[in-house]
């Protein structure tokens, strides 16, 4: 079994079909106009929880994810179909960042359950939409815009109200299957527990919080060592951390060293985990008898208490001490506003970099007082843009003027009122 809450994939965007370039043939019908119909929409890649998902395992299998393309216009003024939008399950408090950078995408967590990430590419408009008085038979069309196509790294960081923590086999897993529907796999060897699970505590009385068995920690985790960072980055999002440890000492292991090792851990990884309420489960009493019980209680008691950290004797296996146990959770977290962790924002998902791509600004051997703009770089931006809206127009101005396209036009010569043409769309110039 592998430990599955990190992993890179590819995803992408639909490209937008491109518009047609077709014209009227019909009987009777001299010189028809242009009837190039507009390309599809690209499909969009949305992320999106499924509450039922606890793992990213199933992405090891599958790393890409491509939206499809939109359709290519037709004759006839047919519109191209637009692609099918891509659904990307994952589970609750899957962040999402972009590979190279390590920034936030986007954070899959509370109310945010889906989220179109990727855009696709909007379709080309065919030569229908190009004729003008000075213009009626246009031989050009949009082509479609791009679609986006990203490396992210998923990263699970679960969502719970309780996490149980504690070293391997001390019995988190059975306390969880003990207070919840939760029915995670229990074994008597170490780092059973490679995937996090997760219960909603229903007990007579004790009822509407979620618990979590994060994965059995080792000393120098914080370090990497191990499976460390994947382990601890599960506790980020807790609101309690519920120390579960081996009272009996069956393994030889020593409870209060154990505590403090973890302490030490989640200190080292992130100094606000410590501050985190914290309450003891002295786990496996069932094992202990007589003055042994209250020797060990006694002592964890003496050595927590002054830091504020209750100690609760149990037993997972046969119920002893769980209900007061529980109570005392729900009640800190009654205690404890709902803190959500929340990963913002970092990276902004941007255009493609056309900038290098030719274009050339000359004068129309045809028409009198007209400037003609056209290259790679002006068809990439139109396909960018809608002019028809006021903040596409606005990017236009900007671009015309940051790419030297206004200075190349001064000259030449052009004056205020004369006419400048791309490729469909034509503007009056005004300095």
């Amino acid at each position: 079994m592998s430990f599955s809450d990190k992993v890179m994939i590819r995803i992408r965007s639909g490209d937008g079909g491109d518009g047609h370039v077709s014209f009227r043939r019909e009987k009777y019908v001299a010189n028809g106009g242009p009837d190039g119909g507009d390309g599809g929409r690209g499909g969009d890649l949305i992320f999106e929880v499924d509450p039922g998902l606890n793992t990213l395992a199933d992405f090891h299998y599958k790393q890409k994810f491509f939206a499809s393309n939109g359709e290519p216009g037709g004759k006839r003024r047919c519109h191209g179909a637009d692609g099918n939008d891509l659904v990307v399950k994952v589970p609750p408090g899957t962040v999402v960042r972009e590979a190279s950078s390590g920034q936030v995408i986007t954070d899959m967590s509370y109310d945010n359950t889906r989220e179109i990430l990727l855009m696709g590419g909007r379709g080309g408009k065919g030569n229908m939409h190009y004729a003008t008085p000075t213009m009626q038979a246009p031989k050009y069309a949009q082509p479609g815009k791009p679609g986006i196509e990203l490396e992210v790294i998923l990263e699970l960081k679960v969502i719970a109200d309780v996490g149980l923590v504690g070293f391997p086999n001390v019995g988190k897993s059975t306390l969880l299957s003990r207070v919840s529907a939760a029915r995670p796999k229990i074994a008597n060897y170490h780092f059973t527990t490679l995937n996090p699970n997760l219960g909603v505590v229903d007990m007579d009385g004790i009822s509407g919080f979620v618990m979590a068995d994060i994965p059995g920690l080792i000393e120098g985790a914080a370090d990497g060592v191990g499976l460390g960072h994947d382990f601890l980055r599960h506790i980020e999002r807790t609101h309690v951390l519920l120390h579960v440890v081996d009272a009996a000492s069956t393994e030889g292991r020593d409870p209060i060293s154990d505590i403090k090792s973890i302490n030490d851990e989640l200190r080292e990884y992130n100094e606000k985990l410590t501050e985190r309420p914290q309450i003891i489960a002295a786990n496996k009493m069932d094992c202990l008898y007589g003055n042994d019980r209250e020797r060990v209680v006694a002592k964890l008691r003496e050595e927590f208490d002054p830091q504020g950290i209750p100690v609760f004797p149990i037993s997972a296996v046969s119920g002893e001490g769980v209900r007061e146990l529980l109570f005392h959770v729900k009640k800190v977290l009654d205690e404890n506003p709902d803190d959500r962790v929340v990963y913002e924002k970092e990276y902004e998902i941007k255009m493609p970099d056309f900038s290098d791509e030719p274009y050339t600004v000359s004068r129309s051997e045809d028409e009198e007082n007209t400037f003609i703009v056209e290259g790679p770089r002006i068809e990439r931006m139109l396909g960018y843009t809608n002019l028809d809206s006021e903040k596409g127009f606005a990017f236009f101005q900007k671009f015309i003027k940051e790419n030297g396209i206004d200075d190349e036009l001064v000259k030449l010569g052009i004056e205020e009122g004369d006419t400048v043409r791309i490729y469909g769309w034509q503007f009056e110039y005004y300095p």
